[in-house]
């Protein structure tokens, strides 16, 4: 009899039972708060989503002024390109600084210069008429701007000029190419 006891199974208290059912309905709780929890950020995160969406979307109709369609980004390239046109053909203060400076005779010195958005006004003194000439000749020869005398008192030492200097269109071909 005592190898048939052996050879049976033995059966948990009643209180061990209890004790593994309320083990596992705290995991499944556990479980079930923490899928809750992942689908409330979920569901925040689309919201939060679909508000940044919706604004850039506005952000868009405030740039280009009329709806944006299909493509605002090749809206804005266009817009882009439009903007880059228009700077094509104004002053760029520093580069008109280096195409005089760097076309300059030795005797030729630049006083003063004054701007507006696609013309200005530079004016100077040379030397000698022999250095203003070879100046003028050198700034003849500027791809990015056209510049012409405006006056020069040639008969003074050193010779008093004011040039005009205005952009040339840089989306055109440069003077001389012959397309």
């Amino acid at each position: 009899m005592a190898q048939q006891t052996e050879n049976q199974p033995q059966s948990l208290p009643e209180a061990e039972h209890h004790r593994y059912g309320r083990i596992l309905l705290a995991v499944t709780l556990a479980g079930l708060l923490f899928l809750a929890g992942q689908g409330l950020r979920w569901w925040q995160e689309h919201r939060q989503a679909r508000r940044m969406q919706q604004a850039v979307h506005e952000v868009y109709s405030r740039a280009l002024e009329a709806g944006p369609g299909r493509s605002p980004y090749g809206r804005l390239q266009f817009e882009l390109g439009k903007l880059k046109a228009q700077s094509a053909q104004r002053l760029d203060m520093v580069e008109l600084l280096a195409a005089l400076s760097r076309r300059a005779p030795e005797g030729v010195r630049i006083r003063s210069l004054s701007m507006a958005t696609a013309s200005g006004v530079v004016s100077g003194l040379a030397a000698t008429p022999e250095d203003f000439r070879r100046y003028q000749t050198a700034l003849a020869a500027e791809a990015y701007f056209t510049i012409t005398t405006r006056k020069a008192d040639t008969l003074a030492r050193p010779v008093r000029f004011e040039l005009d200097v205005k952009a040339r269109d840089r989306a055109a071909p440069p003077k001389g190419d012959d397309q």
